[in-house]
C-alpha cells in the first residue's frame, strides 16, 4: 500500500533567481530509484519541506520528459519559503508527491492557448518545456505581469519564441518597455485568434482568481466551449491529500480532484 505521507530526499542541484522574491530550484532525488520512478503530468504539484520548518505545495514547472531532475519555483512569503531561499546547492529537502490532476494530454491538440497571470506562468512553464520544439501545430501564450521586474523566465523567452507565439503585457511598465500595456484581457483585442479553429481551441489558464472571471468572458466571446477551458486552482491547496479540507470546493478537493479543472465542471462554484 502506498503511504501518502512518505517523504523522499531530494538534492538541490541548481538555484536561479527569477525575481527579487522568486527562485527556480532544480532538484534531483537522492536515491536513483526514486528519480527513475518519478513521473508527473504538467499541472500536478509536489509537497516540499524542510524538517523543523514545515512543508508547502509547489507546482512542478519543468518538462516531464526530463528523467534526471525536476524544477519548482519558490516565492519567499513565509518561514518555510524564506528557509528555502537560504538553501545552497547541495542542500537536501524533503519531497512527497506528485499529487493531483494536471492539464489534459497536449500532443493531440490542434490548437492551444496558454494564459498565465503573474506567478500563474510557473505551472504553465511545465507545458512549454514539455512541448519544446517538437510541436507543429499553433500555440499562443498570453502572459501578464505587473512590471518588468516581475517577469518570470526572462532568459527563456527568446527560445520559447521558436515554437510559441508569446505575447506579454505589463500593468506598470518602465520607460524601456515597448510591448503591450494593460491587463491580460487587452491582448484578446489585439491578437487575432480567429486564425485558430476556435471551436477546437483548448485554453489552459493559471493566475489570480480575479483574472479568471474576465478572461473566461473573453473566451466565451470567441465561442470556446466550456469543456475546452481548463483552470488551475493550485493557490487554494495546503496538505495535498484532502485531509485538511482547506481546498474544498463544494464536494471537490482542489488537491485531489484538481488542481486543474475543466471549467464546465466547476463554473457554478468559482
Amino acid at each position: 500500500m502506498i503511504n501518502s505521507y512518505q517523504l523522499k530526499t531530494a538534492i538541490i542541484k541548481n538555484i536561479k533567481s527569477q525575481t527579487k522574491e522568486i527562485k527556480l530550484f532544480t532538484l534531483q532525488f537522492k536515491k536513483e530509484e526514486d528519480q527513475k520512478n518519478f513521473f508527473f503530468t504538467p499541472g500536478q504539484f509536489i509537497e516540499a519541506g524542510i524538517f523543523g520548518f514545515g512543508e508547502a505545495p509547489f507546482a512542478i514547472c519543468s518538462s516531464n520528459l526530463n528523467e534526471n531532475f525536476f524544477q519548482i519555483c519558490v516565492r519567499k512569503i513565509g518561514q518555510l519559503t524564506t528557509r528555502l531561499h537560504n538553501c545552497k546547492i547541495g542542500d537536501e529537502i524533503q519531497i512527497r508527491g506528485p499529487y493531483g490532476n494536471g492539464f489534459p494530454e497536449i500532443k493531440n491538440l490542434e490548437n492551444l492557448l496558454l494564459i498565465g497571470g503573474g506567478i500563474g506562468l510557473i505551472p504553465l512553464r511545465s507545458i512549454i518545456q514539455t512541448i519544446g520544439n517538437t510541436r507543429q501545430n499553433k500555440i499562443i501564450c498570453f502572459y501578464g505581469a505587473k512590471n518588468c521586474n516581475d517577469l518570470l523566465f526572462k532568459n527563456e523567452h527568446k527560445q520559447w519564441k521558436n515554437f510559441l507565439d508569446l505575447h506579454i503585457t505589463l500593468d506598470k511598465p518602465d520607460s524601456k518597455w515597448n510591448g503591450n500595456v494593460g491587463l491580460i484581457t487587452t491582448l484578446f483585442d489585439k491578437i487575432d485568434l480567429q486564425t485558430m479553429t476556435t471551436h477546437q481551441l483548448k485554453a489552459f489558464l493559471c493566475g489570480p482568481p480575479i483574472m479568471y472571471k474576465f478572461v473566461i468572458e473573453k473566451l466565451k466571446e470567441l465561442k470556446i466551449p466550456d469543456e475546452n477551458i481548463f483552470l488551475s486552482l493550485e493557490r487554494r491547496m495546503h496538505c495535498g491529500i484532502g485531509i485538511c479540507q482547506h481546498c474544498a470546493i463544494d464536494s471537490k478537493y482542489v488537491c485531489k480532484d484538481g488542481p486543474v479543472f475543466n471549467y464546465k465542471e466547476i463554473k457554478n462554484n468559482l
